[in-house]
């Protein structure tokens, strides 16, 4: 779905993208989303859909973080995001 959205807003518009995923999403499920967490995933305040994607997995799974080197990238995401090395070292100190 990712896919699908990036090449049609490249190559025509973002309504021309989420149209494109609600035809799929009438007719199809998608791996482990519901159609309305793809719709969720929409509508996050993140700049990339692929990240927004990422984030309600997280949600949907409730993930403690996302692990990530690009920690500001998911800033709107409703579960935190933690780059590797602060990961890392958490899960050192938690040991």
């Amino acid at each position: 779905m990712t896919t699908l959205y990036y090449l049609v807003r490249k190559h025509a518009s973002k309504p021309d993208a989420e149209d494109a995923m609600d035809q799929v999403l009438r007719h199809f499920q998608i791996g482990n989303l519901e159609a309305v967490e793809w719709q969720e995933a929409r509508r996050l305040p993140l700049a990339d859909f692929e990240d927004a994607v990422v984030a309600t997995v997280a949600k949907a799974t409730e993930s403690v973080f996302i692990i990530t080197r690009n920690v500001n990238d998911f800033a709107g995401s409703p579960v935190p995001a933690i780059a590797p090395a602060d990961f890392l070292s958490q899960l050192t100190t938690a040991v």
